[in-house]
């Protein structure tokens, strides 16, 4: 295996995925597309968004935002950002971080070759949050953010990758603010020019526009927290309430805190918002039992009505794909609880959200799965939307596999109606080598995979997935007692 800058070279599905996937293809696939003394970033901004992805292999730098982790100093609460050099060459990475009340600070860091280094935010900045801006000399590398809080006995954990884009406009259809639920959005902004933006609450009473968060500054290299639940300017007490973003001029980050402690929720879930609406959305690892609950948040942010399809595709291929439809107010969030679906079996799933309304929504999935000892570990992400150039990433990475094994550590999507094959490498000091056992991996044609992460050379080092089809990767970590997830890194989209 050789790698070219970022990247290494590289039956019958039931009717229904049948009619979809070709259709995938012919629209435009699901979704389109140093610093100064004073610590200020210097980066450029792509004018066009889609889910976290690495750069192009020519690109002579890159600039990673991270949506922010906890910095209080509470006993055991903080995070960090991983920063993987996947070249053969070391290199050094400035990470500026920026919080709710404090200067944002600049530091350098060394990342020898195929090596990673782990930064502590939370060491680096005083506040409530704090978010950071890595960038990357020489363009090779990865990025990504960990949340650490405490799970009783153990260390819960939350992981997203972070992004090379920045957006004007977000989306976070999901939304829980009963009982002592908290729902925080944190608003970044790593450019030196203030950005005001507008914070809109989509609730079942309707949208609400909250004077408080209506025309509000966001300073250069500064962020501030919104709290979605706050007496007397929230939507306290909301099983379900979405959250739009829109920056008049400029560009943010933006990254939504849950944290809930109830019959359904336990844990604290850190995710990026959703930066752009799509026709269609997929999630890859779902699953209905009684020690799980999925429930999915499908936002509107438009002036007409849609009609939304939900299809289920449960795994093994020996089940047929099961629908049902959504019609979705104006400005409105509509929730589909997997559990509650009773054509649905039990088991595990991956779901393909999609309308025939244009490009008009966003949807969110809140998973929580119950651990060995009882313990429950909630994790909330947007789905991959559709791209419109039609591409797909055949290989995808992580900036560093869990610290424990996993019996499934890695769930794929073969969206392509072919059979074909995975291999799993790690990055060592010499380069990518093959994991042990999981090396040309068989994948059918429109299915999902399971691969365990068990191998030793797996534990901690940078991991790269390389399908011979067109895939989406969902990633499993260890946190309290359980597992928490987040999507694996896309690579270059292609074909």
């Amino acid at each position: 295996m050789k790698f070219r800058g970022q990247r290494p070279p590289r039956s019958r599905r039931y009717a229904v995925l049948l009619i979809v996937l070709p259709c995938v293809g012919a629209v435009g696939w699901v979704a389109s597309s140093p610093a100064n003394d004073d610590g200020a970033a210097v980066f450029s901004v792509a004018p066009e968004v889609w889910i976290p992805q690495v750069p192009q292999p020519e690109a002579l730098e890159s600039t990673w935002f991270c949506p922010g982790v906890p910095v209080s100093g509470e006993t055991d609460s903080g995070g960090a950002v991983i920063v993987t050099n996947t070249s053969a060459e070391p290199t050094q990475a400035i990470v500026t971080v920026m919080s709710d009340s404090a200067p944002s600070k600049s530091t350098v860091v060394d990342v020898a070759a195929y090596d990673r280094v782990q930064v502590d935010i939370d060491a680096e900045i005083d506040g409530r949050y704090g978010a950071a801006t890595v960038e990357i000399l020489g363009g090779g590398g990865l990025v990504e953010q960990r949340a650490f809080y405490s799970a009783g006995e153990t260390l819960g954990q939350s992981s997203t990758p972070c992004a090379t884009t920045l957006s004007a406009e977000w989306y976070l259809p999901e939304g829980y603010t009963v009982d002592e639920a908290t729902d925080l959005i944190i608003l970044s902004n790593p450019s030196d020019d203030q950005i005001v933006v507008d914070v809109l609450f989509h609730t079942s009473n309707g949208v609400q526009r909250p004077a408080a968060f209506t025309g509000l500054p966001v300073s250069a290299r500064s962020l501030r927290i919104v709290d979605v639940g706050i007496e007397g300017g929230g939507a306290r007490g909301d099983a379900s309430v979405g959250v739009s973003v829109h920056a008049a001029q400029g560009a943010l980050m933006v990254g939504r805190v849950m944290a809930a402690d109830d019959t359904r929720r336990g844990g604290s879930s850190i995710s990026m918002g959703a930066p752009l609406v799509s026709d269609r959305w997929w999630f890859v690892d779902g699953e209905k039992g009684t020690q799980v609950a999925e429930r999915f948040s499908v936002m509107n942010p438009t002036e007409l009505t849609v009609t939304v399809t939900a299809t289920f595709f449960p795994a093994g291929n020996t089940t047929a794909p099961v629908a049902t439809s959504l019609s979705i107010d104006p400005n409105d969030v509509a929730v589909l609880d997997a559990g509650e679906f009773a054509d649905l079996p039990e088991g595990t799933h991956s779901v393909l959200f999609s309308t025939l309304d244009g490009r008009s929504i966003v949807v969110d999935r809140a998973l929580t799965r119950v651990g060995a000892n009882g313990g429950k570990v909630t994790s909330i992400a947007f789905g991959v939307p559709e791209r419109r150039d039609g591409h797909v990433p055949q290989t995808w990475f992580l900036a560093a596999g869990p610290s424990v094994p996993m019996d499934t550590g890695l769930v794929l999507l073969n969206l392509d109606n072919l059979a074909g094959e995975v291999t799993v490498y790690s990055l060592g000091s010499n380069g990518p080598v093959v994991v042990p056992g999981l090396q040309q991996i068989p994948l059918e044609a429109a299915s999902t995979l399971a691969i365990p992460l068990t191998d030793q050379a797996v534990l901690g080092r940078p991991l790269v997935i390389e399908s011979t089809s067109r895939v989406l990767v969902e990633r499993r970590l260890p946190s309290g007692d359980g597992v928490s997830q987040s999507w694996a890194l896309a690579g270059e989209a292609c074909c």
